[in-house]
C-alpha cells in the first residue's frame, strides 16, 4: 500500500520521549488529506484514521483480534501493538463476494503492528506509516510477522451451497402438498433437495500470523452498518431440485392417484385432470423445498454471534498463500467450505461451520441443522440463547431459541427420546425491540428406536401419531417395516398463528384431565391401555379429581385394575405423584409459561421476557408423558399444526 498523509503535528510533542508502555489507548483520531489507490480501489479524501495502541492485558479491542488465549494475536507482556484503522468509502471492484461490486461502498482496514513496549512511540508510529500495510495486497501478508495481523470489513455476500433431506420437507408440508390426504410417502433414505444462497451481510477477513510462523484466515460476521440489513431482504435463494423432486413428485402422485375412484380416473385423464394434479404437485414441491432452504437458514444464519468465526483455520502449506488469500477474499463461503472439508493435511481447523457441514440429516424443525445447540452428555438437557446483533447507528436484532431435549444415546430399545424447540426470531432491525418483533414457533418431536420393528412398537406409535393427529393410512401400508431396524419419529411443529390462536384463551386447568389421560402409557395387554380414546375414557375421571385435588378409584373389567392398585411405574399413582412428586408444581409452572408467552406474543415487552416464558414452560418438558400431554393439549386448542409420522428403515423413509 503506498504510503498516505495524515497530520501528525499534534502527536510529536506528546509522544516523542515516551515509550509504548507510557501512553494511553487510544492515541490519534484523523482524517486522511489526499485520496488513496490500491488494488483497483480509491479511497476518498477526509476518510477516518484511527491509531490505538495495546500495552496492557485488560486494554479491549472491539474487533476481538488481540486479546484473550482465542484471539488471533493473544496479548504477551513486555510487549505493545499499534492498530492502524482506515474507514473510508471505495470507489471500484471490491467485495466478499462471488460477483464483485463496482458501486461505492464504506469499507474498513485494520493493521495490527507488534512492537516492545520500552520503543519510543513516537518513532514507531512514523515507521509504522511510512509502509502502511492492507490486507488487500498479498506482499502486505507476507510482510506479517508473528503475532501481526491484517483485518478488512465491508459490506458483501456470503455464498453457501445448501443440502437438506426431502424427509426434512415433508415432515412439514406434506399435508399441505397432498391436499390433506392421508399418504404414506416412501423415499430413499437420504434423497436430497439442494438450494444455492447468498446473504448480503457485513463480514470481515482476518489474516494473522501465529507464534510459529504459519498464516491464520478467519472469515466473521461482522457489526452491521445500517439497520437496514434484514434477513428477508437480504437472503437470495435458489432451489435446485432435479432430479430428486421427479422421485418425490412420483411417490406422492402414486398416492394420491390410487385413491381416485377408477370409474373417474378415464374421465380425468381425458381432461387433462391428472396432468394439472403432477403439475400442482411439483409447484408445491419445489415451494416446499425453498421454504425450508430459506426459513432455516436465515433462522440459523441469525443465530451466529457477531465476531464469531463462519470459518478460522491455519494454513499449514505456505505455498498455497496466494490461491487461499484470493479464495477468502473472493468471500464465496461455500467454497472456502469446500477446501476445508477435503483438508489434506494442509490445514488446521480452528472453528468451522458446524465443524464439517453445512447441514446435517434428520434437521427438521426450523433449522437445517447448523451449528449445535446442545453439545453435552447428559440425557436431560435444557438451552436457552438469545443472539443479539446490533447495528452503528444502534439498532438490534435479536434471535432466541430454548430447547429442552432427553435422548439415549447407545441404547438401541430406548423409551423415547424427545425434543421440545420454542424459537423466536426477528427478521429486520428494530431501535427498539419488544416481543411483538418476534416470529415464533414451537416444534415437539419424539423418537422410538429398535433394533428390530415389531407389531407392538408399530402399533404404539401409530396411536401416538393418530393422538397427535396425523391422518395414518392403513397399518398394512407401513408393514414393511417390521422386523427391520428402524427409527419412528412423530412431530408437531405450530407455527406463528397457530402458537398464538392456542393460547389466546386461558383455558380452565379441567382442559388438561384428557390431554394426561390420553398420554398415559400404552400397554397392549390391556384393552383400555390400546389406543389414546380407551385411556382416554378410563382415565379422564382420575386425572379431573387429581386435578381438583380429590381422588378418584379406578375400576375396569380388565386386570387393570390390579396393576392399577400395586401402585408401580406406569400405573396413574405412580405417574400422578408417587413416581413424579413435583408435576403438579411442573404444571402450574407450564401453565404460566404460556401466559406468559402468550403475553409476548400480543404486548410489547423488552426480549428478555422470552427467557422467563422459556423458563416456566421448559419445567414440564422433564417427561414422555407430559410432552405428549401438552402436543394433544394445544392441538385442542388449534388443529392448525404440520404433524407427521416418520419411519426412518436406514435405506427407506416412510412419511405419513
Amino acid at each position: 500500500m503506498p504510503p498516505f498523509s495524515v497530520n501528525l503535528d499534534v502527536l510529536r510533542d506528546a509522544l516523542f520521549e515516551r515509550s509504548l508502555s507510557q501512553v494511553g489507548q487510544s492515541l490519534l483520531r484523523t482524517s486522511v488529506t489526499a485520496p488513496l489507490k490500491f488494488s483497483g480501489l480509491t479511497l476518498t479524501p477526509g476518510s477516518a484514521f484511527d491509531v490505538r495502541v495495546f500495552n496492557r492485558a485488560d486494554d479491549k479491542d472491539g474487533d476481538a483480534v488481540i486479546g484473550g488465549e482465542q484471539a488471533h494475536v493473544p496479548f504477551v507482556l513486555p510487549q505493545a501493538w499499534l492498530k492502524y484503522t482506515l474507514t473510508a468509502e471505495a470507489e471500484g471492484k471490491l467485495g466478499l463476494a462471488p460477483a464483485a461490486f463496482a458501486s461505492s461502498r464504506e469499507v474498513t482496514l485494520s493493521d495490527y503492528r507488534l512492537h516492545d513496549a520500552a520503543d519510543g512511540a513516537w518513532n514507531a508510529l512514523r515507521a509504522d506509516l511510512a509502509a502502511p500495510r492492507v490486507l488487500l495486497e498479498l506482499d502486505d501478508v507476507r510482510m506479517l510477522a508473528p503475532g501481526e495481523a491484517l483485518r478488512m470489513e465491508m459490506d458483501g455476500t456470503l455464498s453457501a451451497s445448501l443440502t437438506f433431506d426431502w424427509s426434512d420437507v415433508l415432515f412439514a408440508k406434506l399435508a399441505e402438498i397432498a391436499g390433506g390426504a392421508p399418504v404414506a410417502v416412501k423415499l430413499k433414505s437420504g434423497l436430497e433437495a439442494r438450494a444455492g444462497i447468498k446473504v448480503s451481510d457485513q463480514f470481515s477477513v482476518v489474516i494473522s500470523r501465529t507464534k510459529d510462523g504459519h498464516f491464520r484466515f478467519a472469515v466473521n460476521k461482522a457489526a452491521s452498518r445500517s439497520h437496514a440489513y434484514g434477513m428477508e431482504a437480504s437472503l437470495d435463494l435458489s432451489v435446485s431440485a432435479i432430479p430428486a423432486v421427479d422421485e418425490v413428485l412420483d411417490s406422492i402422485f402414486a398416492e394420491l392417484d390410487a385413491q381416485i375412484d377408477p370409474q373417474e380416473r378415464a374421465a380425468k385423464i381425458a381432461a387433462g385432470a391428472l396432468d394439472d394434479l403432477r403439475g400442482e404437485l411439483r409447484r408445491k414441491l419445489v415451494a416446499a423445498a425453498t421454504w425450508k432452504a430459506a426459513t432455516g437458514f436465515a433462522y440459523e444464519y441469525a443465530r451466529i454471534d457477531e465476531q464469531d468465526a463462519i470459518a478460522d483455520f491455519v494454513l499449514l502449506d505456505d505455498t498455497r498463500l496466494e490461491k487461499d488469500h484470493a479464495l477468502v477474499l473472493a468471500g464465496d463461503f461455500g467454497k472456502v467450505a469446500d477446501v476445508l472439508r477435503q483438508n489434506d493435511g494442509a490445514y488446521s481447523l480452528v472453528r468451522y461451520l458446524n465443524e464439517s457441514t453445512l447441514t446435517r440429516r434428520s434437521s427438521f424443525g426450523f433449522s437445517l441443522g447448523i451449528g449445535k445447540w446442545i453439545d453435552v452428555a447428559a440425557k436431560d438437557s435444557s438451552v436457552f440463547r438469545q443472539t443479539t446483533r446490533t447495528s452503528l447507528d444502534g439498532f438490534q436484532l435479536v434471535v432466541s431459541r430454548g430447547t429442552r431435549k432427553y435422548e439415549e444415546k447407545g441404547i438401541p430399545q430406548n423409551d423415547f427420546e424427545w425434543v421440545v424447540d420454542l424459537k423466536a426470531e426477528m427478521k429486520s432491525f428494530t431501535q427498539t425491540p419488544s416481543t411483538l418483533d418476534f416470529d415464533y414457533g414451537l416444534h415437539l418431536l419424539a423418537i422410538l428406536r429398535r433394533e428390530s420393528l415389531d407389531h407392538s412398537d408399530l402399533a404404539r406409535m401409530l396411536d401416538f401419531a393418530a393422538m397427535w393427529g396425523v391422518s395414518l393410512p392403513p397399518p398394512a401400508r407401513l408393514a414393511e417395516a417390521l422386523g427391520r431396524k428402524g427409527e419412528i419419529r412423530v412431530q408437531l411443529l405450530f407455527e406463528r398463528d397457530a402458537l398464538e390462536s392456542a393460547l389466546s384463551e386461558e383455558a380452565p386447568l379441567s382442559s388438561w384431565a384428557e390431554p394426561l389421560a390420553m398420554a398415559m402409557p400404552y400397554m397392549s395387554v390391556f384393552a383400555e391401555r390400546r389406543s389414546f380414546a380407551t385411556r382416554a375414557a378410563a382415565y379422564r375421571p382420575a386425572w379431573q379429581a387429581w386435578l381438583e385435588g380429590t381422588e378418584s378409584a379406578l375400576s375396569f373389567d380388565s386386570g387393570l385394575t390390579v396393576f392399577e392398585s400395586q401402585g408401580g411405574p406406569g400405573s396413574f399413582r405412580w405417574i400422578a405423584g408417587q413416581g413424579h412428586p413435583q408435576l403438579r408444581t411442573r404444571l402450574d409452572a407450564f401453565v404460566r409459561g404460556m401466559r406468559l408467552l402468550h403475553d409476548a406474543m400480543t404486548t410489547a415487552q423488552a426480549p428478555s421476557a422470552l427467557g422467563t416464558a422459556y423458563d416456566a414452560l421448559q419445567q414440564f418438558w422433564t417427561q414422555r408423558l407430559y410432552v405428549t400431554a401438552v402436543g394433544r393439549w394445544l392441538l385442542s386448542r388449534t388443529p392448525a399444526a404440520s404433524r407427521s409420522l416418520q419411519i426412518d428403515l436406514g435405506d427407506l423413509t416412510i412419511t405419513a
